[in-house]
């Protein structure tokens, strides 16, 4: 008898039961897919790739940067080969290469003295290096434009250079998964970053638009990643100069002078 009476009353529970758990069900997927929103939006993927940046001690990457210039029909490219090392608090080993062959620009901080190697000029400008990075690649307090890997790892923040960001989508980059976030800066121009899902950029562009006489001048400036290395492994003598044979040591740069125009 007491079964009996059991089985209607856990009938009864279940049909009131079921409901509250078909709501429960329903509230876990809800609070799932705001998780899960929230963890891809935008700003949530900007903060996570300033704090991959700002966690390192050490920095060393390689890319590509291309210039371009529309003016109506007319257009002009330039191409550059960049390498670049940081390791806190102010050493930097950093390369820039022009693809035409005139040559490059070496800035080297050993901790004591900081060099810049201007190859067209065979010159060497020597300064006493500031303590910090961000005092070698900012003047003046100013900070950059643009949201890249070292305004990260010097510790620019995002939030004082962007006014909307979205995500645009995922895209592949030399076989690694990455997301696209297109940003509008302050400065009114676009920038849109392809991420991976550590935080750390393989690819930025930026796009420039100013009006000239003769139409709207186009500025893109796109730099691609082939390598992103954290807290990179180094010999000790890393950073230390050496000067080039055939350079001159000088304490301000000296551009040549032009001869005279002979009068006829």
């Amino acid at each position: 008898m007491g079964d009996a009476e059991a089985r209607p009353r856990d009938r009864k529970m279940n049909e009131e039961w079921f409901p509250m758990r078909k709501f429960l069900a329903a509230f876990s997927l809800l609070a799932l897919s705001i998780s899960l929103a929230l963890a891809q939006s935008p700003e949530a993927l900007l903060s996570k790739t300033f704090k991959a940046y700002q966690s390192l001690s050490g920095l060393r990457v390689r890319s590509t940067i291309v210039a371009e210039q529309k003016l109506g029909e007319a257009s002009m490219k330039r191409t550059i080969s960049h390498e670049a090392t940081y390791q806190r608090p102010n050493l930097l080993r950093v390369k820039w290469i022009e693809e035409n062959g005139q040559g490059g620009i070496t800035v080297v901080s050993d901790g004591k003295n900081l060099f810049t190697q201007i190859d067209a000029l065979r010159q060497v400008k020597k300064e006493t290096a500031p303590k910090t990075l961000k005092e070698i690649v900012r003047s003046s307090d100013r900070q950059s434009l643009v949201v890249d890997e070292l305004s990260c790892f010097i510790g620019e923040s995002w939030k004082d250079k962007v006014t909307a960001a979205k995500i645009v989508g995922k895209e592949t980059l030399n076989k690694r998964s990455t997301t696209k976030i297109q940003l509008s800066l302050k400065d009114g121009s676009t920038q849109s970053l392809w991420v991976d899902e550590k935080g750390f950029i393989w690819r930025s562009q930026r796009k420039l638009e100013q009006d000239h006489p003769g139409g709207k001048v186009t500025l893109i400036i796109t730099e691609t990643f082939s390598e992103v290395t954290a807290n990179p492994k180094l010999p000790k003598d890393f950073f230390a100069y050496k000067m080039p044979p055939g350079f001159k040591q000088v304490s301000e740069f000296q551009t040549p002078q032009m001869p005279p125009r002979q009068q006829r």
